[in-house]
């Protein structure tokens, strides 16, 4: 896998490559070690030299944030992201059979770590943290390279893709909602 190349296809090219993919013999070692980690590591590095750069909004003025905080709130940042990244797998390997697709862990986890790169491509803007919005925005665009993909790596029947990626984001919300909240006294910026 070359990652680069993976990036470039699965971001400009999902049709074609969600096939390419689905046929690749990759582990989880490859999935999280040479590109999940690549991408959510260089992300939330952005972020946080964006915000030693321009500060933390409160108001009309920015707080700069002490490095070390920085450094931590980094780093914090990648391990709830890959949490994130493997419970997401879970939910989506639970669900598929249910939608007519596999029970496959490790092809639940291709979808939602590939269909993951257009939100850590948004993530790299945080350098700039008025542009934060567009990983948002590139997010939204992962739920599409998510539903496109849903059919090709689980088997999900035509028909119900489109419900399964509902069903999908509203238990992940809801998850990542009460996680989020359980976390927040954690969180090294947490004032």
């Amino acid at each position: 896998m070359d990652f680069f190349q993976r990036v470039k296809r699965i971001v400009f090219s999902p049709r074609e490559e969600w096939p390419v993919i689905e046929s690749e013999d990759l582990s989880l070692s490859d999935l999280y070690g040479r590109y999940a980690l690549i991408l959510i590591g260089a992300s939330s590095l952005a972020k946080a030299l964006g915000l030693f750069l321009f500060g933390f909004p409160m108001g009309h003025m920015g707080v700069n944030l002490p490095g070390p905080l920085l450094v931590g709130q980094a780093l914090f940042e990648v391990l709830v992201q890959t949490a994130n990244l493997l419970l997401a797998s879970l939910v989506v390997h639970y669900l598929a059979p249910h939608f007519g697709g596999e029970s496959d862990f490790l092809a639940a986890n291709k979808l939602v770590v590939f269909s993951s790169t257009p939100g850590w491509l948004g993530g790299l803007l945080g350098i700039f943290p008025p542009l934060r919005i567009f990983e948002w925005l590139f997010g939204l665009y992962g739920l599409y390279l998510f539903y496109l993909g849903a059919p090709v790596i689980l088997k999900i029947s035509p028909e119900k893709k489109g419900l399964f990626l509902a069903i999908c984001l509203v238990v992940l919300l809801a998850l990542f909602f009460v996680i989020g909240l359980l976390l927040m006294p954690f969180h090294p910026t947490h004032f």
